[in-house]
């Protein structure tokens, strides 16, 4: 095993979010079926209690998201969104459409701090090669100028642009769409207890062994956990300055961007979102880290659309009053 494959295991296995669950099993207790994959860039495990006829159904969750995965990844050069990006052909894929329309709502909700326009700058980054530098701020600039949700033309039939520059990025929200995609298969099946963690992104479904799923969310200044809490039902998704980053001249560069500056935003270090919704807590998990502190809890609070944990730079923790 490589040095880097083995830093990148270890890293996943202490994740934002680490499943677990306190109270054990007996020996009356089913066992768990349990599979992983590598799908959408990250290692993605599904747990299913019960016997052996559980796996088909772990199988068929996992086609649903490696289906989700083609469809939605812009890098892949058949699919609708990389003509979108490449050659400017409109979408009219229902199913992406519908993604979008997500995608649009929650980020006018939030003023513009979750954009699905902020591809050319990701790239410009460098963060979708995994070779991140410091742009030059001209060339930031330069780029903002196609950067915004009031450069796409979306409606019933089709997404069209106004700006043949303008590209976009479904990253932020297509790894809850998965998880809700798998969930959806495992509950059709008849499954009522399952846990989906998609490089800790995680969906808790029912109960294990009659009792609420645990999850520890990651303390991202240390090791080891912040809190914990018992979910049925319940996605958790984090986002977090210490997936994607780089260090120059003793400045830490992570790739949350600000749609607004071009440059990464600042003020926290993770946001954990609980939801009923994984597509929801996706979007969430991005928009309040750029929306920081005092605007994302307010933003919460008001709307109540999920609960939140945040951690802000300098390790302070604040959450929304349903989880304190």
């Amino acid at each position: 095993m490589s040095k880097k494959l083995y830093t990148r295991i270890k890293w996943i296995l202490t994740f934002i979010i680490i499943a677990f669950n306190f109270f054990g099993c007996n020996k009356s207790s089913l066992p768990i079926q349990k599979q992983t994959r590598f799908l959408m860039d990250t290692y993605v495990t599904i747990q299913i209690p019960g016997g052996l006829e559980q796996i088909q159904i772990i199988e068929k969750a996992f086609d649903r998201i490696e289906a989700i995965d083609h469809k939605f990844n812009i890098l892949e050069q058949n699919n609708a969104l990389y003509a979108f990006n490449n050659s400017h052909s409109p979408v009219q894929d229902k199913e992406i459409l519908d993604l979008i329309q997500t995608a649009i709502k929650i980020g006018s909700q939030t003023d513009g701090a979750f954009d699905i326009t902020i591809y050319p700058l990701m790239k410009h980054w460098g963060f979708f090669d995994k070779s991140p530098s410091l742009p030059e701020n001209k060339d930031i600039h330069r780029l903002l100028m196609h950067v915004g949700l009031d450069k796409l033309l979306l409606t019933d039939n089709q997404l069209s642009k106004s700006d043949t520059l303008t590209q976009i990025d479904l990253g932020g929200i297509a790894k809850g769409y998965a998880i809700k995609g798998a969930l959806e298969v495992i509950k059709e099946a008849g499954i009522q207890s399952a846990l989906i963690d998609a490089g800790g992104d995680i969906y808790a479904l029912g109960e294990l062994y009659g009792k609420p799923w645990k999850v520890g969310i990651r303390n991202p200044r240390g090791e080891g956990i912040i809190g914990s809490f018992n979910i049925s039902d319940l996605a958790v998704v984090t986002s977090g300055d210490y997936e994607r980053f780089f260090e120059k001249d003793g400045v830490k560069y992570h790739h949350i961007l600000d749609p607004k500056t071009g440059y990464p935003a600042r003020g926290l270090a993770s946001v954990s979102i609980i939801a009923d919704n994984p597509v929801i807590a996706d979007v969430l998990s991005t928009a309040i880290f750029v929306m920081g502190k005092d605007k994302g809890l307010a933003f919460l609070e008001k709307t109540k659309l999920a609960e939140a944990l945040i951690v802000t730079e300098d390790n302070q923790r604040f959450s929304t009053s349903g989880l304190q």
